[in-house]
């Protein structure tokens, strides 16, 4: 009895370890499938059919073509959709093996993050009305060469409201040393509207693509912050449940000894008074 409580105790451990990888496995494995293709992108090979896929839409491509997954996540009748028919099952047996996590919360946000949109259940659902079906313009069952087409979702960049952004570039008046003047003509003629001395005669620059990837990337940790932190409390939470297992196995065991020692006395009492 004690050999398999301390077992039992092992395996908890065992667990509580798991667990803690897959923080840190689910974060890792985000991260690399959130890279924006670059000049430095992998070279197309022979050895990866989709090099310029991101992983994450990999992973989903591949787990849908896996005929031992069909009775859990399959493509939808016309193969332009797929369908978890048992959330349950997803969640413990193939979001592990696929996404190194059991987060199905967190795999929505991911889809989404792709722009992947969940399709409202209907009456004549033929996958039962506790089922979730997402669908993507460009992830189908036979366009594979569409799926490099998927993209995480940037933030779209703040537009230039100053009318210069779309008119005449601005000219300064370079013979005087005196404030500049926008200069509307090639002749002589000009309208005194003096430009701020903090442009230095130059229109306001708009967002660079930098800075638009500088943003995208902040939001992306801070989602991964509000996931990993989710994912901690979990396992503190089955911390403290094995911390209480713990202190009722040791109740159990003082019982157990208790009740041998009581019974060895009995069987002793017993053959003396014979």
């Amino acid at each position: 009895e004690q050999q398999l409580q301390r077992e039992h105790h092992q395996h908890q451990q065992e667990q509580f370890k798991r667990e803690r990888d897959e923080i840190m496995s689910y974060a890792k494995d985000d991260k690399q499938s959130s890279a924006e293709p670059s000049s430095h992108a992998p070279q197309r090979t022979s050895e990866d059919p989709m090099p310029s896929t991101s992983d994450f839409v990999k992973k989903l491509y591949k787990m849908l073509e896996d005929p031992s997954f069909q009775s859990v996540v399959c493509w939808g009748p016309q193969g332009d959709c797929f369908v978890v028919k048992d959330m349950n099952e997803f969640t413990k047996s193939i979001l592990p093996r696929m996404f190194k996590h059991s987060n199905f919360a967190s795999f929505v946000r991911q889809l989404n993050k792709y722009d992947f949109h969940k399709v409202k259940n209907t009456d004549d659902n033929q996958f039962g009305e506790h089922s979730w079906t997402f669908r993507h313009p460009d992830f189908h069952a036979d366009r594979r060469d569409a799926l490099e087409n998927i993209k995480r979702k940037v933030p779209a960049q703040r537009k230039n409201t100053s009318s210069a952004a779309s008119g005449a570039p601005l000219h300064t008046n370079g013979s005087s040393t005196s404030q500049p003047y926008v200069n509307q003509s090639s002749t002589s003629t000009s309208l005194p509207y003096p430009i701020s001395s903090t442009t230095n005669g130059h229109q306001p620059r708009s967002p660079s693509p930098t800075n638009a990837r500088l943003t995208s990337e902040v939001q992306r940790l801070k989602d991964e912050s509000e996931d990993l932190r989710a994912r901690i409390r979990n396992l503190e939470r089955n911390y403290e449940s094995v911390l209480v297992e713990m202190v009722g196995f040791q109740r159990g065991m003082a019982q157990q000894d208790g009740l041998m020692q009581n019974l060895i006395a009995y069987f002793l009492g017993s053959e003396s008074g014979e």
